[in-house]
């Protein structure tokens, strides 16, 4: 066991300080391995432990790192040792700005009298890429505020909104009560709760009502503040769409700086205009922030049914291998070392989304074959022989399990567009797989969210990602849990940042913890687009996300194509058989008209038609065409 770990009065012990670590992307070795290296040898690696008590963690810390820089502040002048643990306030650090690597508050920041201020200095002290991390209380039912040994016990969401609101962006909260029950059972074991049960005093009886649980949390200096300053300096666009703005925001010298929220708050930024597709269409060049020379990538987006100009979207090589960064970590919820991956969707280029997955995968040891989209339904198969996990297009995997139901993959993540339940079970019916989704789009560097093995929503990219949602009407935050349009703002981007930018896609924020432990909220299922969504008579919708969960769960069905003239209210459906269904035409055709018929009644009239749809047309997000005339 760690030496010292012991004194520690805490759950978890140096077991939760590792994990915590690990978030921050630092393994922490056995005593006496190499150390972390710093990026400049001349500025040592420095950790600040606020509220350390006697040090125990301190003392762990530099026996596996002898060459940090590592300092403790607690209030208590009893645990005073000079040159090693200062007395102050966690409200006022005696520290200059931007000077620490990691910042450490383990069960301290319940117990500071003003825990926003804590939080704040926090920010002040950390580096721009250093870290926050903490450990503490909260209460999953009922919040309390004590005066004794516990403090305040807040909700999670308190505990997020608090972290948010001094600059952070929140990278981890993981619940991790167990460990709670564990050290209590320790001290009944060790004989030692009694005394922390004088110690809490009558604060024990309201315990209950609390519903006490224990988290693990990493947190960075949020990149909205410095994306801000980015576009200021750096972005034609931005410098004369928000030129209303940056008056508010004083004299920037560039990148490095940072804001701080209490001179630019989340209020003030809700403030500012959103951007539209259409403008992104109009002017792209006018979004770049570097020079020609530093993009790696171009992407070309034409819109289905439009005649007008195509979005053009700008990646360096950094803001795509931020990507990969995202691949190689929420993938891993899929597959594991050794397993064999076929990707089928854009490839094989290194920056195209195959290329990016087989990049992420690798680091992982996962062997990864970029198929490509499907156009050829036999070479396909062949390419998905003996994979452990399969990757694609919603319409694209349905159609490879109808054609192929030997293949047999574990797992199959689909992306790139909506899934439907029926296409979701008709995989996993086949297949004898598990079914996970993605949610992203070229806007977000294709990498956006994924679900975990809960698989109850999508798990975002925090750190690159700013996802509001807000009512497409007003522009404003629609409440807790009601969907909304979904607006991006990009953290680090640095070829095409985009602030408060309008995606079209209808989605909501799932904020009850995840199955997994996770207690930041999550994104929930996508529910379409508002650009292919026609509001009929008698309050019906008619969208591509409806027609998908109606004409998939048709097992004739393999793909169809959509298309609605407003003006005569007239939907019409071109429809490809699904292989292994006999040719009975006038049938199929007669199932797939009483099922639009039976959902939307009166409100439009149906005529479908069948033919062959070549190349499939699930080779990206499937649109539903409006015809105005």
């Amino acid at each position: 066991m760690d030496t010292n770990e012991s004194s520690l009065c805490r759950p978890g012990g140096f077991a939760l300080t590792r994990q915590m670590f690990q978030f921050a992307g630092i393994e922490i070795p056995e005593a006496g391995a190499a150390e972390t290296e710093s990026t400049d040898p001349a500025v040592p690696f420095r950790v600040i432990d606020i509220g350390c008590g006697t040090g125990g963690t301190m003392r762990w810390l530099s026996e596996h790192f002898p060459g940090w820089q590592i300092s403790g502040l607690d209030k208590n002048p009893d645990v005073h040792e000079p040159g090693w643990i200062e007395t102050g306030c966690a409200e006022k650090l005696p520290y200059p700005d931007q000077t620490a690597d990691i910042i450490l508050m383990e069960c301290s920041c319940s117990k500071a009298a003003e825990p926003a201020a804590a939080l704040q200095e926090a920010y002040r002290v950390l580096k721009p890429e250093g870290w926050l991390l903490m450990s503490d209380m909260y209460a999953r039912k009922k919040e309390l505020f004590l005066d004794g040994m516990l403090g305040r016990l807040e909700s999670a969401k308190t505990i997020r909104d608090r972290i948010a609101g001094a600059g952070f962006a929140l990278a981890n909260m993981q619940d991790v009560s167990g460990t709670l029950a564990e050290w209590i059972g320790q001290q009944i074991f060790d004989g030692n709760l009694e005394s922390v049960c004088a110690a809490l005093g009558a604060e024990r009886k309201i315990l209950k009502e609390a519903g006490c649980g224990y988290f693990i949390a990493a947190a960075q200096p949020s990149g909205l503040w410095r994306t801000l300053s980015y576009v200021k300096e750096k972005s034609p666009f931005y410098q004369k769409k928000f030129t209303s703005v940056w008056g508010q925001l004083g004299e920037m010298a560039g990148s490095d700086v940072r804001l701080a929220p209490d001179s630019f708050s989340w209020e003030d930024f809700r403030t500012l205009p959103l951007t539209t597709p259409e403008e992104l269409k109009a002017e792209p060049e006018t979004f770049l922030c570097v020079p020609a020379k530093e993009i790696a990538r171009i992407i070309t987006l034409k819109t289905s049914g439009s005649t007008g100009a195509p979005k053009r979207l700008f990646f360096t090589e950094d803001d795509l291998m931020q990507t990969a960064d995202f691949f190689e970590t929420g993938m891993q919820y899929m597959v594991k070392p050794g397993d064999r991956v076929t990707v089928y969707m854009e490839g094989p280029g290194f920056f195209s989304i195959g290329g990016l997955l087989k990049e992420g995968l690798g680091r992982i040891q996962v062997e990864t074959k970029v198929h490509g989209l499907i156009h050829d339904m036999e070479a396909a198969a062949r390419d998905g022989e003996g994979a452990d996990c399969l990757i694609g297009v919603p319409s694209q995997m349905y159609a490879l399990a109808a054609h192929a139901p030997g293949l047999g993959p574990k797992t199959v993540l689909l992306s790139a567009d909506y899934v439907p339940v029926s296409v979701q079970r008709f995989l996993e019916k086949t297949w004898n797989c598990r079914v996970f989704t993605h949610w992203g789009m070229t806007e977000t560097g294709y990498g956006g969210g994924v679900q975990c093995g809960a698989r109850a929503g999508y798990h975002l990219r925090d750190r690159d990602l700013l996802i509001e949602i807000l009512d497409p009407e007003t522009g404003q935050p629609v409440p807790e849990g009601q969907y909304g349009e979904l607006v991006l703002t990009t953290l680090r981007r640095r070829g095409m940042p985009l602030v408060r930018y309008r995606t079209g896609d209808l989605g909501r924020m799932i904020a009850e913890p995840c199955a997994c432990g996770c207690l930041k909220p999550r994104l929930d299922k996508v529910e379409g687009r508002l650009d292919d969504s026609v509001r009929l008579s008698g309050g019906k919708v008619l969208s591509m996300h409806i027609l998908d969960e109606l004409l998939f769960a048709l097992d004739e069905v393999e793909d169809f194509q959509a298309s609605y003239n407003a003006a005569q209210k007239h939907l019409t459906v071109a429809v490809m058989k699904k292989a292994g269904y006999a040719d009975a035409v006038g049938s199929r055709v007669k199932n797939v008209k009483a099922a639009l018929t039976e959902y939307f009644g009166n409100c439009l009239t149906v005529s479908v038609i069948e033919k062959e749809i070549s190349p499939y047309i699930g080779s990206g997000k499937r649109r539903l065409i409006i015809e105005e005339k």
